[in-house]
């Protein structure tokens, strides 16, 4: 198993971007050895036992909560790192992540680990769908400005307010809708408010844990997307902290993957 890495940083800036989302630039010497980040790569933010921030390397008996998160954006040059926060409610009971967030101060230090890659778009085709909750605003935003200029599709995001809504840097030829609702439980029926395109589609989809089965059964039943094409994940659940959400993840998927061998 490769040996995790950790980066000790420190808060540069601080940025409220909108009602619902939290944006943290981190900095610090650690970066000139942080390798290249290709778009939706994530790191793990440490807390310690009490939901505190790390500030030194863990020891190997030290219970340590870990916060999963996208680098939106990476500066080798200028040492800066740039994590969004989509903000769940106030106080500790927020959770770690999001509570340190909305109270960090320029100069609070922190350990990161990482980064670790996601899956992307498959490679092999015609046209892109891409779908999200504000968790996945910055792996959207990510892949957007990554993309050829010529490519096709559409992007839909759910967000809770609508001064949430951003600018973001796409293809001309990719369209972008945004859902205001307070949870993402219709990202899987605007699937059928987009012009399906002629070819063979990429679907991306990550969000809320019931949501995102709403979408893969969509797409498997009602749209009968290849596998191959699709990669639909959760990266939260309603009510269930990072790891609990993790072990019914894997449970999921080890069900989904049964019952499509069966």
């Amino acid at each position: 198993m490769k040996k995790r890495q950790y980066y000790t940083l420190e808060v540069l800036r601080t940025e409220r971007v909108s009602p619902n989302l939290q944006r943290l630039v981190l900095t610090g010497d650690d970066l000139m050895a942080f390798p290249a980040a290709p778009p939706g790569s994530y790191i793990k933010l440490l807390f310690n036992q009490y939901g505190e921030p790390q500030t030194s390397l863990p020891q190997e008996d030290q219970k340590i909560l870990m916060r999963t998160y996208t680098v939106r954006h990476l500066d080798p040059q200028a040492r800066t790192l740039t994590v969004d926060f989509m903000l769940h409610g106030d106080g500790v009971e927020a959770g770690p992540a999001s509570h340190w967030a909305q109270t960090a101060k320029v100069g609070d230090v922190i350990v990161v680990a990482g980064p670790g890659s996601s899956k992307g778009l498959a490679e092999q085709r015609d046209w892109v769908i891409l779908l999200g909750d504000m968790t996945a605003l910055p792996a959207i935003s990510a892949q957007l400005e990554a993309m050829p200029k010529d490519t096709r599709g559409y992007v839909i995001i759910n967000i809770v307010d609508a001064a949430d809504q951003q600018s973001l840097t796409a293809p001309e030829g990719v369209e972008i809708s945004w859902l205001t609702q307070p949870t993402s439980s219709g990202l899987a029926k605007s699937l059928h408010d987009v012009q399906w395109l002629e070819g063979t589609p990429a679907v991306w989809a990550a969000c809320e844990f019931s949501s995102m089965r709403a979408i893969r059964s969509t797409l498997d039943v009602e749209f009968n997307v290849p596998r191959s094409q699709v990669y639909v994940t959760s990266y939260w659940r309603e009510g269930r902290s990072e790891d609990q959400h993790k072990i019914d993840k894997r449970k999921d998927v080890e069900s989904y993957n049964a019952a499509v061998a069966g």
